[in-house]
């Protein structure tokens, strides 16, 4: 008999759903937000998960997408950056 695992229990992923983290902080303004999830939806990210919380005058923005290769992380970086309001964009691997 093969033991079931807990619906609790994430099962562990394969290597082809690898996920990017993608860190940013921008302006504490009401569309900062918007704006972000607006240049990860033009660029087609799947969006797996998304907090955002205040820091002081700024916005801390975490969004973890599911990996597209390097060079496509390259551009959500660069188009990131480039949004109105965003102050700086970090990304790498999710551990």
């Amino acid at each position: 008999m093969v033991p079931t695992v807990s619906p609790l229990v994430d099962p562990l992923k394969p290597d082809e759903e690898k996920r990017r983290l993608f860190l940013i902080t921008t302006d504490d303004t009401p569309d900062a937000l918007m704006r972000v999830l607006g240049v990860a939806s033009v660029q087609q990210t799947r969006l797996r998960a998304l907090s955002a919380a205040p820091e002081g005058q700024h916005m801390a923005i975490r969004l973890e997408i599911d990996d597209q290769g390097d060079d496509r992380a390259q551009v959500l970086a660069s188009r990131l950056a480039a949004c109105p309001s965003v102050r700086g964009v970090g990304f790498g691997w999710r551990a």
